[in-house]
């Protein structure tokens, strides 16, 4: 949870250094929004360890901009990488940019990539275990009136026994947004957990439509 909200946090910061962040972008109706974002960590760090986080966009693909990230210690150890593909969109239509993409990013980018693995599709063809519903509060929104990301990240951590959570840790975390959730909307949560995997899937109860889709894989802590 924490990982995620610094990985956010970091590429905000980074998109309003070269230009085309959340202030710029604000003025004309823009906003970023991340379609999938993929998490390998070979290590954590502990309380009051001191981190750095480096971001940097990487390429398009289609409509999508990529940005990678790398996790390392106060003494310069990988942590961690992680690889997120995002639109930007008209906040008023909620349909992407891609002329702004082009225009903005491009001559900015940096091809060299976190990892060799992309984040992917998740198709999960399994039945999955009803799980939870959560419901969307104001506490749990942002500005714009959606639930956010990290939320879902949150929700997908609490439903995972403690008694993995106590023997392993996660190794890969991969997420896909699919659909926005506005306040009071309810999603119910299914998933399938073993001691080595995980998948999931959230579904807004109004309408049966997906959510978000996530796949996890533990390793012995």
């Amino acid at each position: 949870m924490a990982i995620c909200r610094y990985l956010q946090e970091s590429a905000w910061h980074h998109a309003n250094h070269l230009g085309f962040g959340y202030m710029e972008n604000d003025k004309i109706k823009h906003t970023w929004v991340i379609v999938r974002l993929l998490i390998k960590m070979e290590s954590y760090p502990a309380w009051e360890d001191v981190i750095t986080v480096s971001t940097w966009p990487r390429g398009m693909e289609g409509l999508l901009a990529m940005r990678d990230f790398e996790i390392l210690s106060a003494q310069g150890q990988r942590l961690g990488v992680a690889s997120s593909q995002w639109f930007i969109i008209d906040t008023e239509t909620r349909k992407p940019l891609p002329g702004i993409i082009d225009r903005d990013i491009v001559p900015l980018m940096t091809s060299t990539p976190a990892m060799d693995e992309q984040p992917e599709k998740i198709n999960i063809r399994e039945p999955l275990d009803y799980l939870e519903t959560y419901k969307a509060y104001y506490s749990t929104i942002d500005r714009y009136g959606h639930v956010n990301n990290t939320r879902y990240v949150e929700w997908i951590i609490d439903s995972i026994p403690k008694e993995i959570h106590q023997s392993s840790l996660i190794r890969s975390f991969l997420i896909e947004f699919l659909s926005e959730t506005r306040l009071e909307d309810e999603i119910q949560l299914f998933g399938k957990i073993t001691p080595s995997e995980a998948v999931f899937r959230g579904i807004r109860s109004e309408d049966d439509k997906p959510v978000f889709r996530a796949k996890l894989a533990f390793l012995p802590a």
